[in-house]
């Protein structure tokens, strides 16, 4: 299995023309590119026009964009919180809502939206059947992190003082103390997952 990930120097936007170049290298294997709707905003939705140009070249086998629609740059939102100490700041990191999966619709590939946790198999399992090119959009919290295993004290500390004037505080501190109770949940012998 390759993988690609672009995680450093701040790049933003490059899954979508990998999974392109991907599916052009390799057309006969599935191709799945994870991008956040920031991403897909910046090139994303002209990158379906290609797909649709190309989809007769592209292969049979499963090529699927899902975005994760949380209307904010989430990860410099998030980088900005545990480096630099400093709130979420509405007028840089908020972007507007774009019905995903409509677009794919119009330019004739498959468009599926998900807001339901519970749907989430049900969404790949019709991703992964569609004959087509696939925008798998889902809609998600930006108020939980995206925690890493461990943080550095450092970061916590910077993370907790932005917090403080946060204009997501109180999402932030009940989602994240219900994530770690989950997390706890989970970790009791004969509890949780097998």
């Amino acid at each position: 299995m390759l993988a690609s990930l672009s995680g450093t120097l701040a790049t933003m936007g490059p899954g979508t023309p990998y999974a392109i170049a991907a599916k052009f290298a390799y057309p006969g294997r599935p191709v799945i590119a994870f991008v956040g709707d920031g991403a897909f905003q910046m090139n994303g939705l002209n990158e379906m026009i290609t797909v649709k140009r190309y989809a007769d070249r592209l292969g049979r086998s499963p090529l699927i964009f899902c975005v994760f629609n949380n209307q904010d740059l989430n990860q410099v939102t998030w980088e900005q919180r545990a480096m630099g100490g400093d709130p979420k700041f509405m007028g840089s990191q908020y972007i507007p809502d774009v019905p995903y999966h409509e677009w794919a619709e119009l330019l004739g590939l498959t468009g599926i939206y998900c807001d339901d946790p519970d749907r989430v198999g049900e969404a790949w399992d019709r991703a992964l059947a569609s004959p087509r090119p696939v925008v798998l959009e889902f809609k998600v919290d930006q108020e939980i992190a995206p925690m890493p295993p461990h943080i550095m004290t450092e970061q916590g500390r910077k993370a907790a003082k932005a917090a403080l004037s946060d204009p997501e505080r109180e999402g932030i501190t009940a989602k994240g103390f219900r994530q770690k109770l989950a997390e706890l949940y989970e970790s009791v012998p004969g509890r949780g997952h097998r």
